[in-house]
């Protein structure tokens, strides 16, 4: 294929499942700024795929427990580890991450200034998925914290 087609997606996307997509477009939504694109519904009218992003990037939504999988899923909330992330670079940091506690994420780290030139923070979401967000330090910056 000499130019591969994504529909406006972009070459790759995460994807997390959900035991409820619904609750975790309008959570993503409320708490992280997302914007839900797509939405693909069951015969109950629930959403059972949805991607939602940001700018250029998307993350796809699965329904945990859809009887088409090709293997079992779960959430990190019923497995009860983590097992991925979603690292998405907002325009502030400490804004995003004060509207996303407010909105009822659980920060599990607060911002913070990394070595690797970011201002960082995680949080995770009602049903156990991990965030991290990060705004990219000014090079004066990054040089005043040692970074």
């Amino acid at each position: 294929m000499d130019q591969l087609q994504t529909r406006g997606l972009p070459t790759c996307c995460p994807c997390l499942f959900y035991d409820d997509v619904d609750a975790a477009v309008r959570f993503l939504a409320d708490a992280f700024g997302l914007e839900e694109r797509f939405a693909n519904r069951g015969a109950d009218g629930r959403r059972v795929h949805s991607q939602v992003g940001r700018d250029g990037g998307v993350v796809m939504l699965g329904f945990a427990r859809s009887p088409d999988a090709v293997r079992p899923t779960s959430t990190p909330s019923r497995l009860g580890s983590l097992h991925s992330s979603v690292y998405l670079f907002v325009p502030d940091v400490d804004v995003h991450c004060a509207h996303a506690r407010r909105h009822g994420a659980e920060v599990v780290l607060e911002p913070a200034d990394m070595p690797w030139g970011d201002r960082l923070y995680c949080a995770v979401d009602p049903e156990g998925q991990f965030w991290a967000f990060a705004t990219p330090l000014s090079p004066a910056r990054a040089s005043e914290s040692g970074h």
